[in-house]
């Protein structure tokens, strides 16, 4: 454990003062203990509740972010908003990365990610809704955060933005990915360098690949075709990550 590590652990347990365990095990170290908590969004009620939690954060913290379980068996499985390997779906991997490096602490990490996703189950489980806007889990949710966050028209605007980050990173003197004629800098900039400052190579690809996925039912149905730039580029990515 770096001494970075063994300082934001000791900043988090001050605050949240529950979560005593802490282990190294293996290439990571594990937080654990019960989150009390009260919060509350805007137009809806405070709820304060607690749940017991474990952190495990990799030795490549802060590079790779922690992976969130519910521990006692309180969230089900069936809940939307749960990964397949069981831990917490806080967000999608760019966004998560967003929050965490405007603060770049394990405390801001919890108190942004965790507990507003902890407010937003228990909310679900009394009232049968989200008190924040729901996005889709999985794939789909990916392709709605990149239509929501660049106002892009559909599926493939989507493809050609993820195809365009994986292959160039931000490039202001680019034609815009979104398809509007214009160079990046006059278009979708501040967007686009957010979200290459954010992305790492695995996070990039792991985007890409679900995008693709969405596109490519989309085209066995047929919905679309790909544009013949956008299939050569598809095709050089593949390739790529195949080798």
């Amino acid at each position: 454990m770096t001494e970075d590590l063994r300082r934001q652990i000791s900043e988090l347990i001050a605050v949240h003062k529950r979560l005593i365990n802490v282990l190294e095990r293996g290439t990571e170290t594990i937080v654990s203990g019960a989150l009390p908590f009260e919060a509350s969004a805007d137009g809806f009620e405070t709820i304060a509740d607690r749940f017991e939690i474990e952190l495990a954060i990799p030795d490549a913290f802060p590079d790779m972010l922690p992976r969130v379980r519910e521990t006692a068996g309180r969230i089900e499985r069936s809940y939307p908003h749960i990964n397949v390997e069981g831990t917490l779906c806080l967000a999608i991997p760019v966004e998560q990365r967003r929050i965490f490096f405007e603060q770049r602490s394990l405390l801001g990490f919890v108190n942004r990610l965790v507990i507003p996703y902890l407010y937003g189950y228990c909310h679900w489980n009394q009232c049968g809704r989200h008190p924040f806007d729901e996005e889709k889990h999985g794939a789909e949710g990916i392709v709605q955060y990149y239509i929501g966050k660049l106002h892009l028209a559909d599926e493939l605007a989507v493809l050609g933005v993820v195809c365009f980050l994986y292959e160039h990173g931000y490039r202001g003197h680019h034609p815009c990915p979104c398809g509007s004629g214009l160079k990046v800098r006059s278009c979708h900039a501040s967007a686009l360098r957010s979200l290459d400052q954010h992305h790492t190579s695995q996070t990039i690809c792991h985007d890409f690949l679900c995008v693709f996925e969405v596109c490519f039912s989309r085209f066995q149905a047929g919905q679309f075709s790909f544009p013949r730039p956008l299939r050569n580029q598809i095709c050089r990515i593949l390739n790529k990550i195949k080798g």
